[in-house]
């Protein structure tokens, strides 16, 4: 998938991204089982979705591989709130962007500088940098 690399399950860390079902995700919490007579050590994973608050798990060999988003995290001026959108301008190549406007970042105005991320061609606000 463009814009991911493989890694593997077994090397997953809390707090790292990995894509379930084409969702990049944060991972919240892994379990890892010894290996049994029968086969290899397992890796349950449980990650919350970057985008949408949805809650995906993966189960397999530590072995195998998944998909890790490859994050871009840049900064940018908010120029416009704009109902459920926020214009905002990339400081390093001066390109306008439109994103979604996030729900958990406070103190979101015009002309703040602002932390944003793009993950697999989709953007998010994480953080307000200065007012």
């Amino acid at each position: 998938m463009p814009g991911t690399k493989p890694v593997e399950l077994g090397s997953m860390k809390e707090g790292q991204y990995i894509m379930i079902d084409d969702v990049p995700c944060k991972i919240v919490n892994i379990t890892k089982s010894k290996p049994g007579k029968h086969g290899g050590a397992k890796a349950r994973i449980t990650a919350i979705g970057i985008f949408e608050p949805v809650k995906k798990e993966i189960v397999g060999p530590t072995s195998s591989r998944a998909d890790v988003p490859i994050i871009d995290k840049r900064k940018g001026q908010v120029l416009a709130l704009m109902g459920d959108q926020v214009q905002i301008m990339d400081l390093e190549t001066y390109e306008t962007l439109e994103i979604p406007m996030p729900d958990d970042v406070e103190g979101l105005d015009s002309g703040v500088e602002v932390e944003y991320f793009e993950a697999v061609g989709r953007y998010k606000i994480t953080r307000v940098i200065s007012k």
